[in-house]
């Protein structure tokens, strides 16, 4: 959703913008893709190619990579005068030490210029000897906001991000920090969403939400009482999205999300169960820090906004652009 939506952006602020869609796996033209992208993403009229073995013979100013199967394929296609790298996550950290990591952490050496979501990322490339630039993760404010309902929020409901098939999401820790919850006799329910979870066996009453649109979400953040979303590696958008609501969120004490988000926006938990637990008791407890949270997650997510974040990308790129074709004609 990220890509589209700031290919989106980019395209209203004049530019000519098209996909390459490497090794396609559902659609069987460029026009299927195309169709899907304005269906169940954003509004798009460039074109769509889909490419298998060989790379298309395509020129231009810009050619952007999206994750690291992409990044062989720009690699080796020329006749573009500056080649980037739109980096959402540290995706070595996806797999175990081995082949797949050396080769995802092979392409942060490529001489790709790097659009990174947040200043985690941003630091990383920046270590790999990479030009590098930092544009934050937003929010739809047409859909994430405080709207009506905020009066009908409980006051010991959980929601809690449950998308346990990735496993940078560490699921596994908040159900640990939950039955902690559940013999410190806390009371509390929990409301599951991002992935369905089917049957539980467990003692405290839940809703398995599975995965939820952008205004059923919205609904949830505003009823919840606070907000748990993990990342171990770059920060989740969802903090963000929760924020908009009104929501306060605890997630990880780690540098990937201090690096993101004020001491007055988010209650960071120690990875561990009982640190977890800990602090979704600390605030289910005390409903003066939930609105300390509350207010200040409100003020940190006002000054975020999808157009800002793809005017910073789009100055990046005709940055070096301009730059390439300076250097280009000396």
């Amino acid at each position: 959703m990220t890509i589209f939506r700031i290919a989106s952006h980019l395209e209203r602020f004049g530019h000519d913008v098209r996909f390459l869609v490497q090794n396609p796996s559902v659609h069987k033209t460029g026009a299927a893709a195309l169709e899907t992208i304005n269906r169940h993403f954003q509004p798009f009229s460039g074109s769509v190619e889909l490419f298998n073995n060989t790379t298309p013979d395509v020129e231009g100013d810009a050619l952007i990579a999206t994750d690291r199967f992409t990044c062989y394929a720009v690699k080796a296609m020329g006749r573009f005068t500056r080649k980037f790298y739109f980096v959402q996550d540290y995706e070595p950290a996806f797999y175990p030490a081995g082949a797949e990591a050396l080769l995802t952490e092979a392409t942060y050496h490529f001489d790709f210029d790097c659009l990174c979501a947040g200043d985690w990322l941003h630091r990383r490339m920046s270590e790999f000897g990479r030009w590098s630039m930092s544009w934050p993760l937003a929010y739809d404010a047409n859909t994430y906001n405080l709207s009506s309902g905020t009066s009908q929020r409980h006051n010991n409901r959980i929601a809690l991000y449950a998308r346990y098939v990735t496993p940078r999401r560490a699921v596994e820790l908040a159900f640990m920090a939950l039955e902690i919850l559940k013999k410190r006799d806390v009371a509390f329910e929990v409301d599951f969403f991002g992935w369905e979870l089917g049957k539980l066996s467990v003692d405290f009453p839940y809703r398995d939400h599975g995965i939820l649109n952008g205004e059923e979400l919205a609904q949830l953040y505003r009823k919840a009482t606070i907000g748990v979303v993990f990342s171990a590696t770059n920060h989740s958008l969802v903090n963000k999205e929760m924020m908009a609501c009104g929501l306060p969120v605890v997630d990880l004490d780690l540098a990937t999300v201090r690096s993101i988000f004020p001491e007055d926006a988010m209650a960071f938990a120690m990875p561990t169960p009982e640190g977890i637990a800990g602090e979704i008791e600390r605030l289910l407890n005390h409903p003066q820090e939930r609105e300390r949270l509350r207010s200040g997650g409100l003020a940190y997510v006002s000054e975020l906004s999808w157009e800002k974040s793809a005017r910073l990308v789009e100055a990046a790129i005709q940055q070096r652009v301009y730059s390439a074709v300076q250097q280009g004609a000396k």
